[in-house]
């Protein structure tokens, strides 16, 4: 989401404060840091843009530059901003035919360029949200397959059958690489990844001819990292495909690990779906691995994107609400203060050696912190909730777990919990509630 700009704010092309003529605020959703850097008028950027492009020659980097990178920060715009502008890129492409007449090829281009970066825009939309927006995913992979298309002319048009043996220093190959390479190879990627999207069998089963198609025109240029990067999606759709709903665990893991090696652990790409198998660790009780994950991801996000790229924010809220200790107060309201058996509070911190427990509550869904208040309960009568790191203390007959650290897993008919331990050579055990104290803040992990 693009940020609001605080007070006092410019412009940085027009170094307006308030709104442009339209009654449109300034916007920014890039990497820019600072109450004032970076912010600017739609507007004005796409002008701005439209400019740059004008004098860009046949340069398809400087073509599509300022549609897609902030000047200020040197980073990607995101977001809704982003499919803005590259919107408004399609548009301008169509419009400017015209501008270089003598130069039929460049003419050809702009619009393919255009298309292109209006495809990034979305998949990086539609990627970095749990709930995918179904319809932008249709209209990426219509967006691709008009790209497509529109390769396909081109080459009819030049007829550029035969242009792949030509020498690799001549025109001809150059261009039928870059056209190849850039667009072809890039449009059946996208249109594979986008069927990936939306996780149904059949469409899984689909974009595998897609991926191939891909890694065999960046095999025809020695591309081998393009053609590995095919193949990884490859073997993700097959996996996805070969999966059940109960292997979601395993399949967001396999993805994230999968990013990491393709692209880097800085990737947004990898940042986000490191984020998805977080949460769906925590949705297994998992917490200390989920927190520890997300505390990771974290920092990498905020030192490689700065603190409002979209990577960050979806980070930090995951890792305020993780933090968050819940549990469940098992005693009767006979005062009718608020305390009820069953009830479910947020554990604060221990009071006289960890004897009392500082608890806020009850909680409502959705939560009201307006109607919550502080209680100090006796510890014993508090149950920390699934997934809650936990550790163990006061233990006799397994005094070897004292001081061992796990999740609460299950709660017991027997009042005891059922806790899995950090130390995987330990065996899950069955422990009273006396015995066990909130971890309230985790070490980062490897």
């Amino acid at each position: 989401m693009a940020a609001a700009a605080p007070d006092g704010p410019s412009c940085y092309i027009c170094l307006d404060e308030g709104p442009d003529d339209a009654g449109k605020p300034l916007v920014r959703d890039c990497s820019c840091r600072g109450d004032a850097a970076g912010f600017a008028h739609l507007s004005c950027i796409i002008k701005y843009a439209e400019q740059k492009s004008i004098q860009a020659e046949d340069s398809i980097n400087a073509f599509c530059q300022a549609w897609e990178i902030c000047p200020n920060c040197n980073q990607s715009f995101q977001n809704q901003l982003s499919l803005d502008l590259t919107s408004a890129f399609v548009s301008f492409a169509d419009k400017a035919r015209g501008y270089d007449a003598e130069n039929s090829t460049w003419e050809g281009m702009k619009e393919m360029i255009a298309l292109k970066s209006k495809i990034k825009a979305i998949i990086s939309f539609v990627r970095d949200r749990v709930i995918n927006n179904i319809n932008l995913v249709m209209e990426g992979k219509m967006l691709s397959e008009k790209l497509l298309s529109m390769v396909d002319q081109m080459k009819k048009d030049l007829k550029m059958n035969r242009w792949e043996h030509m020498p690799s220093d001549s025109y001809e190959y150059r261009h039928n690489k870059m056209l190849c390479v850039d667009f072809e190879a890039f449009g059946y990627s996208l249109i594979g990844k986008f069927m990936i999207l939306g996780r149904e069998k059949e469409s899984l089963k689909t974009a595998l001819p897609y991926f191939e198609k891909a890694r065999i025109i960046y095999n025809l240029f020695g591309m081998d990292e393009n053609s590995k990067l095919m193949e990884n999606d490859m073997n993700m759709a097959r996996k996805l495909y070969l999966s059940s709903e109960t292997g979601l665990l395993e399949n967001a893991r396999f993805i994230y690990e999968n990013n990491t090696e393709s692209v880097g652990s800085a990737s947004e790409v990898t940042i986000q779906s490191g984020l998805d198998y977080a949460e769906l660790l925590k949705k297994s009780r998992r917490g200390i691995e989920a927190e520890q994950l997300v505390m990771k991801l974290a920092s990498g996000s905020r030192r490689v994107h700065g603190l409002a790229h979209n990577c960050t924010v979806r980070a930090d809220l995951i890792l305020e609400y993780f933090k968050v200790r819940f549990v469940v107060v098992m005693m009767p309201d006979k005062l009718g203060i608020g305390l009820g058996l069953g009830k479910e509070f947020q554990a604060l911190r221990y009071e006289n050696d960890g004897l009392i427990s500082v608890v806020t509550g009850p909680i409502t869904n959705p939560r009201r912190g307006d109607n919550e208040r502080i209680f100090h309960v006796a510890s014993d009568l508090i149950h920390p909730t699934p997934g809650t790191p936990v550790i163990c203390h006061g233990l006799i007959n397994a005094s070897h777990l004292n001081g061992k650290v796990g999740d609460v897993r299950a709660f017991h008919k027997n009042g005891r919990l059922a806790v899995h331990f950090e130390d995987e050579s330990q065996k899950p055990a069955s422990v009273k509630p006396e015995n066990l104290r909130i971890v309230f803040d985790l070490p980062t992990g490897g």
